[in-house]
């Protein structure tokens, strides 16, 4: 059975997450790019149609828990998921509070990432099909 290729924003301030993120995701055939900020990300979307973002929560300019509303506020068909390594500040209770489909603790497994990418679109797909009929 021939997996759905999706089209994701990365948003991380820092670079090398970034390409990391990128490259596993792009190794399984998904169409990668990147935004450095929670504005930035907002702008790109605004521009181009995206299924997915994953952002990190801690940001310069804009957190993930803000952005993660605001995308959602403007296309509710969109899956989120958060990132953090400061999961003592954070948990999934506050990402999925503002409509986040997934909640990542850094650092993470290598295959971790795309499985969970996988099972987030998966029932983030499931779910959008619901609301339709």
């Amino acid at each position: 059975m021939k997996t759905r290729k999706y089209k994701v924003l990365i948003v991380d301030d820092e670079p090398a997450m970034r390409d990391i993120l990128a490259t596993l995701l792009s190794s399984d055939g998904h169409l990668c790019y990147t935004a450095s900020d929670g504005i930035e990300a907002l702008n790109r979307t605004e521009r181009e149609y995206f299924d997915a973002v994953i952002t990190d929560v801690v940001m310069p300019n804009m957190d993930g828990i803000t952005l993660t509303r605001e995308l959602l506020k403007r296309n509710p068909s969109i899956a989120v998921a958060v990132m953090t390594g400061f999961s003592n500040q954070y948990s999934a209770e506050d990402v999925t509070a503002v409509g986040a489909s997934d909640f990542l603790n850094k650092p993470f497994a290598i295959g971790e990432l795309c499985v969970r990418f996988s099972e987030m679109m998966r029932d983030h797909e499931i779910r959008l099909q619901i609301k339709r009929t």
